[in-house]
């Protein structure tokens, strides 16, 4: 149990440095980078997390990407409910051939290969991925850097997509 207090408190330390220089993903990013970091250079052992304490997170984690939802965006979706379906079912397809990809040459389980190239928040990924054993984090690293990627990158995409629309 000491262990698990020192990681919390590890990955406490490093969400607030995420947090507190403003930095994509934050406290969950911060906090994710020094576990792993700490447990790196360290010879830490991988503590079981009790069923209660994953009960209580992910059960936060629920709240906060339910609460993202406003009765207001079905008023918003109402008028770009076609262009929202498509661009969903591409987004699926892409990822499925991204999962088969990862499961041909990657290695990776057909369940792990598919939350690791699955669209979607990263809040939300991660809780479900605490279910994918052994690959939890490689499919938080295939998300970390798919968010890095679009953080990074979004203002050069805005800037080419608003000239290819003039």
């Amino acid at each position: 149990m000491m262990t698990l207090i020192v990681l919390f408190a590890v990955g406490l330390a490093g969400g607030l440095v995420f947090d507190y220089f403003d930095l994509p993903g934050g406290p969950m990013t911060g906090a994710m980078l020094a576990v792993v970091i700490f447990k790196t250079f360290g010879s830490v052992s991988t503590p079981e997390i009790p069923h209660w304490i994953r009960y209580v997170i992910y059960g936060c984690v629920g709240v906060i990407v339910g609460n993202m939802y406003s009765p207001d965006m079905l008023a918003v979706i109402r008028s770009t409910w076609p262009i929202m379906l498509l661009s969903t079912a591409i987004i699926l397809l892409a990822g499925l051939f991204c999962a088969w990809v990862s499961m041909r040459f990657g290695g990776m389980s057909a369940g792990g290969a598919y939350l690791a190239t699955s669209p979607g928040g990263f809040n939300a990924i991660v809780a479900l991925a605490g279910d994918a054993g052994n690959e939890a984090p490689v499919v938080m690293v295939y998300h970390l850097v798919r968010i890095y990627a679009i953080v990074l990158l979004s203002p050069l995409v805005a800037k080419l997509l608003t000239a290819l629309i003039k």
